[in-house]
């Protein structure tokens, strides 16, 4: 059974020597969704912007429900968000044929709603750019190695390793995915499962071998573009294949107009030169097996930066062993990838 190892992964600027805490209370993990939304003033959504603390995505979306009166799959969400964090974010109820709701009424501890609009589409999965993440550091050990760590992090960016949230509590979607692709759980027995559970189990084997990959490529120092690598369009899913490693190509890299990517597994047509790299596909030929799982699932083959550049990126001292940082990413990317390039987490969990 395979399971992650997020501390075995390679580090892009060296293992960092420097400690910290972060977590410690909620309000120390702040994170705001990046969405520009207008009101229609007509349509059959209503939009909502929640702050919430303590409380995941899910569980807000069915107390929305509930109090619109509606079933759960009339409120949608365009991304999940943390639980033991401060957090604003979009969802939209569906309600054909009724005046807006008084959702000032709604009152409850772990969220409250801040503007209410009405739209006439839903919000979608995957709507929003990124997000804003402003984060607490306390306990640093050295505050003046941090701030000289913080700026590695800002001019040579991080790895766009996925987050041990991907992986499940202890792995545990990582390891019950492996074995519904071998057969250990039946699909009968997966059928059950609803497709949002099938899709974010699928989705660990995916995260898990990408980071498998970009490990690798660290350690083996292979960063720059190589004949036969993909690289993504910024801001963008486009890709194409390297040809050539002309003067043009290695000018885009170094803007920042294009990436280096690396696959999230799936399914592809033969030959695979045309949709992996030789690096890749030797790689992943230690993993045939899960390779095949996915494509039987008919998941496609997909591809992901290798790199993240932090957006906006900024540190305050706060006192001798506190500071805040400030940055923002693309959707899909981890703030605790960043924090694990940064320090070495002495968190302690916080009492109940």
């Amino acid at each position: 059974m395979i399971k992650p190892d997020l501390d075995a992964l390679s580090y892009l600027h060296g293992s960092p020597q420097v400690s910290g805490s972060y977590k410690q209370q909620p309000s120390d993990f702040q994170v705001t969704e990046l969405l520009e939304v207008e009101a229609d003033e007509q349509g059959e959504h209503q939009w909502l912007w929640v702050y919430k603390k303590g409380a995941n995505t899910t569980f807000v979306a069915r107390q929305l429900a509930d109090f619109a009166g509606v079933s759960e799959r009339d409120v949608s969400y365009s991304g999940l968000k943390d639980r033991h964090a401060e957090t604003w974010q979009w969802f939209s109820v569906q309600l054909p044929g009724k005046e807006m709701l008084a959702w000032q009424q709604l009152e409850h501890p772990e969220f409250r709603i801040e503007r209410a609009i009405r739209r006439a589409k839903k919000l979608k999965m995957g709507l929003h750019s990124g997000n804003a993440f402003r984060l607490r550091i306390r306990n640093v050990d050295d505050v003046e190695a941090l701030v000289e760590r913080w700026q590695q992090l800002v001019e040579g960016g991080v790895p766009n390793y996925f987050g041990e949230q991907r992986f499940g509590r202890e792995g545990q979607n990582l390891t019950k995915a492996s074995a519904w692709l071998s057969g250990e759980i039946s699909n009968k027995k997966a059928k059950k499962w609803s497709r949002q559970q099938q899709g974010m189990l699928l989705s660990s084997v995916r995260s898990y071998l990408f980071n498998e990959l970009l490990s690798r490529r660290i350690r083996e120092q292979r960063l720059q573009p190589e004949l036969g690598d993909f690289m993504l369009l910024s801001g963008s899913r486009s890709f194409f294949q390297v040809e050539a490693l002309d003067a043009t190509l290695l000018e885009r890299w170094q803007s920042g107009d294009i990436k280096l990517s690396g696959p999230l597994a799936g399914g592809y047509r033969e030959p695979w030169q045309e949709h992996l790299s030789p690096f890749e596909h030797e790689v992943l030929q230690d993993y045939a097996s899960l390779l095949d799982g996915l494509r039987q699932k008919r998941v496609d083959l997909a591809r992901r930066a290798l790199l993240l550049e932090l957006e906006n990126p900024q540190l305050e001292r706060v006192d001798a062993a506190t500071v805040d940082v400030t940055f923002s990413l693309p959707k899909g990317s981890f703030a605790t990838s960043v924090l694990r390039e940064l320090m070495q987490d002495v968190t302690e969990e916080p009492a109940e």
